[in-house]
């Protein structure tokens, strides 16, 4: 490192309450309106298959797809079909033995769709374990890859649904799909409002500072079982990340011998590096009030793993995608 300034080169979007802007693309990425909808706003009795003829998950997919394609609610069937045949187990949410539901996001529809299907016996999965799981009661969710965060929304008010009893009683008693309009279950509550980064980030996360001895950071991370920390300065600003993508890339280029017997950095020159040294000055940011929808696109897209969370230039949380995860699962 040469004697003169160092210049912070920090990627970090625009935090105003808007659009969340992706200043290393020069876009902004716009927010999803989180307009009030219930469950009954998207079905429609021509999507309701009474009685759901299927042995098993599959053949429930295969046939809501027919139903929705049938219906003219996609415009590319065979993408649909491309997908279900994927059998991702991520696609799939079983509910205790009384139902499944099932989601897609796929070009093969414009917007937001719903099936649901009842079949007269119990459609069957076969886990990894050979273990099974057993419902009566199937849903098929397909949406744009653009409205990840009303896809969410649907998901989660149909596993409601199913994850109680009473509600699967009522469905399995109706005769006919108007009768399955009718249900309170459908008509009587708001799509949940959609999830924010302030809901599921760690407040007050471990960060460190740009001239912290490398070896001390490393040690911190792996004693807190970290797999990154934000790197701030004294006024709490991020200027930087330390993650294991760093760590890992410093080994591959210093310490790692190299075909033909390199020389590797030698102790004493590694003794003196700090977290500048190594950490990446590119860093995306969040800000708190961001649909979490929105935010866990990104990162995919990216290919983050995690993101400070920042409001009025400060960091203020830490979000990663185990804690998109766990949240997504435990709801």
């Amino acid at each position: 490192m040469g004697g003169g300034a160092v210049t912070e080169h920090v990627i970090r979007p625009a935090f105003a309450l808007g659009p969340l802007s992706d200043v290393s693309l020069g876009r902004q990425i716009p927010v999803m309106p989180s307009t009030p909808q219930r469950l009954a706003d998207l079905l429609v009795p021509s999507r309701i298959c009474m009685p759901l003829l299927a042995g098993s998950v599959a053949d429930a997919a295969a046939a809501l797809c027919e139903l929705l394609d049938h219906s003219g609610a996609l415009s590319h069937a065979d993408l649909l079909r491309e997908r279900i045949e994927e059998a991702r187990s991520e696609d799939i949410v079983g509910l205790a033995d009384r139902g499944f539901v099932l989601h897609y996001r796929t070009e093969a529809v414009r917007d937001v769709v719903v099936a649901i299907g009842i079949a007269p016996q119990e459609v069957v999965r076969v886990l990894d374990d050979q273990s099974l799981q057993r419902g009566r009661v199937v849903a098929l969710v397909c949406a744009p890859p653009r409205q990840m965060a009303r896809h969410l929304q649907v998901v989660r008010a149909l596993v409601r649904v199913l994850a109680n009893p009473d509600s699967v009683a009522a469905v399995l008693a109706t005769e006919t799909p108007a009768q399955v309009l009718m249900l309170p279950q459908f008509t009587g509550k708001e799509l949940p409002a959609q999830l924010t980064v302030r809901e599921l980030m760690s407040e007050r996360p471990r960060t460190v500072g740009p001239e912290v001895p490398l070896r001390s950071a490393v040690l911190e991370m792996l004693r807190a079982g970290l797999g990154g920390l934000p790197v701030v300065d004294e006024s709490h600003r991020v200027i930087g990340m330390l993650s294991e993508r760093e760590l890992l890339r410093d080994l591959l280029s210093h310490y790692l011998p190299r075909a033909g017997g390199a020389n590797a950095l030698q102790p004493p020159a590694a003794a003196r590096r700090t977290v500048r040294d190594i950490m990446t000055r590119q860093v995306l940011c969040v800000a708190p009030e961001q649909p979490i929808a929105e935010v866990a696109s990104l990162m995919l897209n990216k290919d983050v793993d995690r993101v400070p969370v920042v409001k009025d230039d400060r960091l203020v949380g830490f979000l990663t995608r185990g804690d998109i995860v766990r949240k997504l699962i435990g709801s």
